[in-house]
């Protein structure tokens, strides 16, 4: 698929057009592009050319922030009709308290739903106590937590603490942000016990915890 269709639904975006951004979908999908594929090669190229542009300034914070509520309102249109069969392993997801960055958060769940794995998704401002009481009720040994502002990075060495404190030294925390990809030293000053750049990467990440710390068994 030509990358312009890709250009044409990121422009809609920050248009804060939603009927064109569904216009856009329709199209492609009328061009042959199957359902099972609308994620992977339109709306993940649209929402990085969102995320590029917000980093290059070429796009103010507000405008990112508006532009990513109408991404949000159409992926449901780009969502592929079936799920993977279920890995056994549940998660738990969600953006640090006092962030309100949701699209990579988006990307990654939606990518990581797709292939099977149980992701509670706890949304944007969550606070270090949300995390661990989801991983209790639900036995979750994996928190994958996202933050785009550095102090907020800073302050996910919280969600570690908090879990030893009770006991759940087991669990593995992933993280995910600008802050951590321009310092990866900052993952593991956290506590991180990995770091996620990309849906994809997010699948292979997850793929060598299964195979190394969970063994491939449910949660």
């Amino acid at each position: 698929m030509p990358d312009d269709e890709a250009s044409r639904l990121f422009q809609a975006f920050v248009a804060q057009d939603p009927a064109s951004a569904i216009q856009v979908v329709e199209r492609v999908r009328s061009g042959g592009v199957a359902q099972a594929d609308l994620f992977d090669t339109l709306y993940v190229p649209a929402v990085s050319f969102l995320g590029g542009a917000w980093a290059e300034g070429a796009i103010d914070e507000v405008t990112f922030t508006q532009a990513s509520v109408v991404a949000e309102q159409i992926a449901s249109f780009v969502m592929p009709p079936l799920a993977r069969p279920d890995t056994g392993v549940t998660l738990v997801a969600g953006v640090m308290h006092r962030d309100h960055h949701t699209v990579m958060k988006d990307i990654v769940v939606a990518t990581l739903k797709e292939a099977g794995y149980r992701v509670n998704d706890l949304g944007v401002d969550v606070r270090p106590a949300d995390f661990l009481e989801r991983v209790e009720e639900t036995g979750a040994r994996v928190v994958l937590v996202f933050a785009e502002i550095m102090a907020q990075a800073r302050s996910v060495a919280r969600v570690r603490e908090m879990l030893e404190s009770q006991g759940h030294d087991d669990v593995v925390m992933l993280v995910c942000g600008g802050p951590f990809a321009a310092d990866p030293a900052l993952a593991r000053a956290v506590g991180a016990n990995g770091l996620i750049a990309s849906a994809e990467g997010a699948l292979r990440v997850l793929e060598r915890v299964r195979a190394d710390v969970l063994n491939g068994g449910a949660r």
